[in-house]
């Protein structure tokens, strides 16, 4: 296996085990809590201050970080979504839906993620997102 079809390997590995947590405690089709996610929000001078919490596709649109996990995930206000992870480019795209506080991103690849509107930030098990400038 060369060494560029290893670490492609590892990151879908990666992105995938950030899917949906359904297991025991954890009602299906929800989310983990903040406090299970591994990572707290990122601070740094790009990250805007927290803003209103999106409730819609065209308040959520525009580019949203995590500079700490190196992700950025652009959503447009006709419900897509593009994520470039740590270097790459578009690495997933795909179809994204808000409501009643959650945000669901339905990539092209098949796989799902739900994440948790809070704060002005979306919290993923992933990561915590926060709106850009």
């Amino acid at each position: 296996m060369s060494r560029a079809t290893g670490v492609a390997a590892l990151v879908l590995v990666t992105v995938a085990a950030c899917g949906t947590d359904d297991g025991p405690g954890t009602p299906e089709g929800s989310s983990p809590s903040p406090s299970a996610s591994s990572s707290a929000p990122s601070a740094s001078p790009s990250s805007a201050a927290p803003t209103e919490n999106p409730a819609t596709a065209a308040d959520q649109a525009g580019p949203w970080r995590d500079d700490a996990k190196d992700w950025t995930v652009t959503f447009t206000a006709d419900g897509t979504f593009t994520e470039d992870f740590q270097g790459v480019p578009k690495f997933r795209t795909g179809d994204y839906e808000v409501s009643d506080g959650v945000v669901q991103l339905m990539g092209a690849d098949g796989n799902t993620d739900r994440g948790t509107v809070k704060d002005g930030t979306l919290v993923f098990r992933l990561g915590t997102l926060v709106r850009q400038q």
